[in-house]
C-alpha cells in the first residue's frame, strides 16, 4: 500500500493544483443529476400520476426560457470568475513570485467555485435539450426545474463567497500563513518526533559495500528533479535480491539524463531486472513537488522574504512575517528524527544508503538567502537575530548550535561593514551578546 501512495503521489499532486480535475468531477455529477431527475419526471413520477399544480403546472415555453435565462447568467458568471482568477494569479505572481501560483491554483474553494458555475450551466442545457423532445418522449418537467433554481440560489451565494475569498486569499498575511500551514504538514509527515521514533532493529556487522565485488550503475532515464523515491520498496527489492543500493541523489535534486542516480552493489552479478526495477522507483519530473521535499515550502517562504527584501516591493514586515514562520518551523524540527542514511532488512544486514538532508541542509535554506540579502536592513537583521536566539533556547546537540553560533558571526561580520546609527549598532550588539551568552 504505502508503494502505490508514492508511486501515484505526483499524480494527484498534479491534480491537487490543476483548476480541471474538481470542477471535470462536479461537472459529471451534474450530468447524472441531470439524467435522474428527467428520468424522476419522465417515469416515475409520471406513471403514478403524482399532481403538483406548483411544480408541474407552469408552462413548458416558460420553463425553456427560465433555463435559458440561467443557463446564460451562469457562463457570464463564469467567464467573470475566471476573469477575477486570473486578476489574483496576476497579482500574486507579481508580489510573491511565480512559484507561488501553485499554492493559488491548488485553493479547493477557488476549484469549487469554478465547478458550481459551469455544473449549473451544463444542468441547464441538458434539461433543456431533454424537455424539447417530441411524442412519445416528451414528459412534465417539475423535479428538473426546482433543482436548476435551487443550484442558481446556491450559485449566487457561491459568487458572494468566491469574492470574500479572492479578496481574502491575496493578502500577504494569508498566503504566507498556507505556505506555513503546508510546510508543517510536511514536517510532520517525514520527519517523526522523538516519540513516534522507532527502537532500531539489531544490526549486524554489515560488509562495507565499497568492498563488493559488482557496482552497477542505475541512470536516470531522462532529465528532471526527483519527485519521490520508494525508499521502503527499495530495501525490499535490495533484500530480496541480496544486493545494496546506494542512492546518489534525493528528493529534490535536479538530474541530468545518463547520470548515474544508484548504484547496485553485490557480491554476484546483479540480475539486469533489479537495475530496471531500481530505476522505476525514482520518479523524476519537470519540477519539484512538496511530496519528499521539505525544502519546497522552505524556498516558497524564502522567496516571498527576498521580494518583500526587495526594492520594488520594499515590505520589511512581510518579510519578518516569513522569518517568524520559518523560525517556527526550525524550532519544531530540533526534536524531530531526521532519516537514517543507512537502511537494514531484517537480518540487520545493510541494504541501502541513502541521501538524506540534515538539520544545518534545511536551516541554511531557511537563513542564509534572507540574511545576504537583508545586510542593509536593520530591522530584518534584528528579527533574524531574535530568532536565532529563539532557536537557541529549543537546539539539542552540537549541529543545532553549531550552524546558530554560524550564522550570528556571519551576521556581525556583515553589520561591521554598514554605517549604521549608534543606536542600531547597541541594539544589534546586545542581540548577538545575548545568542553567544545562551550558547555558554
Amino acid at each position: 500500500m504505502q508503494f502505490n501512495i508514492i508511486k501515484y503521489a505526483p499524480i494527484i499532486e498534479k491534480a491537487r493544483t490543476s483548476f480541471w480535475f474538481v470542477p471535470s468531477f462536479m461537472v459529471f455529477a451534474s450530468m447524472v443529476l441531470a439524467g435522474c431527475a428527467v428520468y424522476i419526471d419522465a417515469l416515475i413520477i409520471d406513471n403514478f400520476e403524482l399532481k403538483i399544480p406548483f411544480i408541474y403546472g407552469i408552462d413548458i415555453d416558460a420553463i425553456r426560457t427560465l433555463l435559458a435565462t440561467i443557463a446564460g447568467a451562469m457562463i457570464t458568471v463564469t467567464s467573470i470568475a475566471f476573469s477575477i482568477t486570473i486578476v489574483a494569479l496576476t497579482l500574486a505572481s507579481s508580489q510573491f513570485g511565480p512559484r507561488l501560483l501553485r499554492n493559488f491554483m491548488m485553493d479547493t474553494g477557488t476549484q469549487v467555485v469554478l465547478g458550481s458555475f459551469i455544473s449549473n450551466f451544463l444542468y441547464c442545457i441538458l434539461v433543456f435539450c431533454a424537455i424539447s423532445f417530441q411524442e412519445p418522449y416528451t414528459f412534465k418537467p417539475g423535479l428538473t426545474v426546482i433543482i436548476a433554481v435551487m443550484m442558481t440560489c446556491l450559485s449566487v451565494g457561491v459568487l458572494i463567497y468566491f469574492i470574500h475569498h479572492v479578496a481574502k486569499s491575496i493578502q500577504a498575511d494569508v498566503v504566507i500563513d498556507d505556505v506555513y500551514q503546508e510546510l508543517q504538514s510536511g514536517i510532520e509527515n517525514l520527519f517523526p518526533s522523538v516519540e513516534k521514533q522507532q527502537d532500531p532493529a539489531k544490526i549486524n556487522d554489515p560488509i562495507d559495500f565499497t568492498q563488493r565485488i559488482n557496482h552497477v550503475n542505475v541512470s536516470a532515464k531522462c532529465s528532471g528533479y526527483i519527485e519521490t523515491i520508494d525508499h521502503q520498496a527499495l530495501l525490499t527489492l535490495a533484500a530480496a535480491n541480496e544486493v545494496l543500493i546506494e542512492c546518489r541523489f534525493s528528493p529534490g535534486d535536479f538530474v541530468v539524463q545518463d547520470s548515474v542516480i544508484a548504484v547496485v552493489h553485490s557480491d554476484n552479478l546483479v540480475n539486469e531486472k533489479v537495475v530496471k526495477q531500481t530505476s522505476a522507483l525514482f520518479v523524476l519530473g519537470a519540477y519539484r513537488t512538496p511530496v519528499q521535499d521539505p525544502e519546497f515550502a522552505i524556498h516558497q517562504l524564502v522567496e516571498i522574504a527576498l521580494r518583500a527584501l526587495s526594492p520594488g516591493i520594499n515590505d520589511p514586515y512581510s518579510a519578518i512575517t516569513c522569518i517568524d514562520k520559518l523560525n517556527s518551523v526550525l524550532c519544531g524540527l530540533t526534536n524531530r528524527v531526521f532519516p537514517a542514511k543507512e537502511h537494514y532488512d531484517q537480518a540487520g544486514m545493510l541494504r541501502l544508503v541513502c541521501k538524506v538532508l540534515t538539520f544545518t541542509d534545511i536551516a541554511s535554506a531557511a537563513f542564509e538567502q534572507i540574511r545576504q540579502q537583508a545586510n542593509n536592513n536593520v530591522a530584518v537583521t534584528i528579527r533574524l537575530l531574535e530568532s536565532l536566539h529563539n532557536l537557541m533556547m529549543f537546539a539539542q546537540n552540537d549541529e543545532q548550535q553549531h550552524f546558530i553560533i554560524s550564522q550570528t558571526k556571519k551576521i556581525e561580520e556583515q553589520q561591521n561593514k554598514q554605517p549604521l546609527a549608534k543606536d542600531d549598532t547597541q541594539v544589534i550588539n546586545s542581540k548577538v551578546a545575548l545568542i553567544y551568552s545562551a550558547f555558554k
